[in-house]
């Protein structure tokens, strides 16, 4: 039989260690210890957080003002009054002056498509092209609006190839159904003016299939039937 082990005598039986009460104690020695630190870095997410919220807020600011500006210069535009709707004048911000104040907003990237229409209806397509090239924003159907900008500035410039390509990526770009199949036959039209007939049929064919019942749809149906009248290809 095992005999119980002996303690010496009057030796004090030792405790069982509450191991969550020595966890709360050393990380409190912890924070004592490294305090200035973990409070500096506290406050340096609080900051960051900040700045970025203010960063926010100006930002909805920003665009409010922009809108506010580009609803009033907008009207000058659909009007045809383009120089005045690019300079603006002393009662009115022009197209110029609110992209160079609020260009990173969304209204200031629209700015940039309306000037670039502007300058294009001036015959300045140069200029034009270089605005159409800066739009930045985020809203697909823009993004594609500007691009096929650039599209009718190389048609300006007899740049035919430029402009199919860039009518292609302006319908690759679009979200709006109506929109890819209107772009996609701006391009096979321009494939048609290059002489280009097999492409532009294969785009024709591409737009009745993949977006039927739209205008651009009836006009590439009217098309493919004109170039088999010309050709005599009835299997058009």
């Amino acid at each position: 039989m095992e005999q119980s082990e002996q303690r010496p005598e009057g030796q004090v039986p030792p405790i069982e260690t509450d191991n969550r009460a020595e966890k709360v104690d050393r990380l409190f020695e912890f924070f004592f210890i490294n305090k200035n630190l973990i409070i500096g870095a506290t406050l340096g997410v609080i900051a960051i957080v900040g700045v970025f919220f203010l960063y926010q807020q100006q930002n909805k600011s920003d665009e409010s003002v922009a809108y506010s500006l580009l609803s009033q210069v907008e009207a000058h535009v659909d009007n045809g009054n383009w120089q005045h709707a690019v300079d603006g004048d002393s009662t009115l911000t022009g197209l110029r002056q609110i992209i160079q104040e609020y260009g990173s907003t969304p209204s200031g990237n629209h700015a940039k498509i309306l000037i670039g229409d502007s300058f294009l209806a001036l015959q300045e397509a140069d200029s034009a092209l270089t605005y159409y090239r800066t739009y930045t924003g985020k809203n697909p159907d823009l993004a594609a609006s500007a691009k096929a900008g650039e599209a009718a500035c190389f048609l300006h410039k007899k740049a035919f190839p430029e402009a199919a390509a860039a009518f292609e990526k302006a319908s690759e770009t679009a979200a709006n159904h109506a929109l890819k199949a209107s772009y996609l036959s701006d391009a096979a039209d321009t494939y048609l003016l290059l002489g280009k007939t097999d492409m532009a049929v294969d785009l024709y064919k591409r737009i009745i299939k993949k977006y039927p019942g739209f205008t651009a749809t009836a006009k590439a149906q009217e098309s493919l039937l004109a170039i088999a009248g010309k050709t005599g290809n009835i299997d058009l």
